[in-house]
C-alpha cells in the first residue's frame, strides 16, 4: 500500500539516495521530503478530478448569512481541495473555506485530500516521479536530472489522467443549438 513515506522513499531511491522511514528521522532527505510533500500532494490532487479523490457531500447552511449577494453560506468540508459540481446547478462563489449560494441545502461533488492508500497505481507512480523531480535539485544538485525527471513526471501524470478518465461512463452530449450547428442540416 502506498503512503507518503513510500512515495518519497521511492523518489529518493530514483535519485540514488537512501529511503527514509519517517519525515522526522533527522536526515537531510527526510527534511526535504517533509518540506515539499504536503503542498505537492495537494497540487497533484487539485490538478485532475481523480476518481480515487472524488467525494460527495450534503452541507447545511451556517447560522450567519453572507453580507450580501447570496442568501446562505456553507462551510466546505475539511478535506475539500477543489469544487467539481454543485449538484442542483445553483450559482455559487467560493470565498475562503466557505461556499456562498442561494439555497438552504447544498449538495456538492468535490476533489478531496484522500490518503495515498486509496490511490491507484498510476497516481502513485506519477506522484513518485513528481516528488523525484521536486527533490532532485536539493538532493543531487543536478538541474539536468531535475529537468529529466520533470519531463518523466509530466508524461506519467498525462498517462495516469488518461487512464483515470477512461474509467467513467462518458457524459452525454446535451441537445444544444451550438452543437447542432456543427452538422449540415442542423443534426445527424
Amino acid at each position: 500500500m502506498a503512503s507518503s513515506i513510500s512515495i518519497c522513499s521511492n523518489a529518493l531511491i530514483m535519485l540514488g539516495d537512501k529511503p527514509i522511514a519517517s519525515f522526522t528521522e533527522g536526515s537531510r532527505a527526510a527534511q526535504v521530503a517533509a518540506n515539499l510533500y504536503t503542498d505537492a500532494k495537494r497540487d497533484f490532487l487539485r490538478g485532475h478530478p481523480w476518481n480515487a479523490a472524488i467525494k460527495r457531500s450534503t452541507l447545511a447552511p451556517l447560522a450567519d448569512a453572507p453580507e450580501h449577494g447570496f442568501a446562505n453560506q456553507f462551510q466546505l468540508p475539511a478535506d475539500f481541495l477543489r469544487m467539481l459540481e454543485v449538484v442542483d446547478g445553483q450559482e455559487f462563489k467560493i470565498e475562503g473555506r466557505r461556499v456562498l449560494v442561494n439555497a438552504t441545502v447544498l449538495r456538492i461533488k468535490y476533489v478531496a485530500e484522500v490518503p495515498e492508500d486509496t490511490w491507484d497505481a498510476g497516481m502513485v507512480s506519477a506522484m513518485t516521479l513528481q516528488m523525484a523531480a521536486l527533490m532532485a535539485l536539493p538532493i543531487t544538485e543536478s538541474s539536468t536530472k531535475a529537468d529529466a525527471l520533470a519531463q518523466a513526471a509530466n508524461r506519467a501524470v498525462r498517462r495516469a489522467k488518461a487512464i483515470d478518465g477512461m474509467e467513467d461512463t462518458p457524459d452525454a452530449i446535451e441537445d444544444d443549438p451550438l452543437y447542432r450547428s456543427r452538422f449540415p442540416g442542423g443534426g445527424w
